[in-house]
């Protein structure tokens, strides 16, 4: 939210726009303070793990990254 008003006091003549149209990196350099550290580590996680073990859903254990794997409903 933060980083949206800084973007939008700084560009006044861009109106409305979509995320993807300001830039990433302004952004991040005012949010980064509130972050903290940024990592990216690499694991053997996929969305499938412990699913299911509440109840059953249906998933596609053949391949763990399908949206339907992804995207949990109730």
């Amino acid at each position: 939210m933060l980083s949206g008003v800084v973007w939008a006091i700084e560009n006044p003549n861009r109106g409305i726009v979509e995320p993807d149209e300001m830039d990433f990196r302004r952004n991040l350099e005012i949010c980064r303070p509130y972050l903290g550290p940024v990592v990216g580590r690499y694991s053997d996680w996929t969305p499938l793990h412990e699913r299911g073990r509440l109840f059953s859903e249906d998933i596609d254990a053949a391949d763990p990254w399908q949206f339907k794997n992804v995207r949990v409903t109730w």
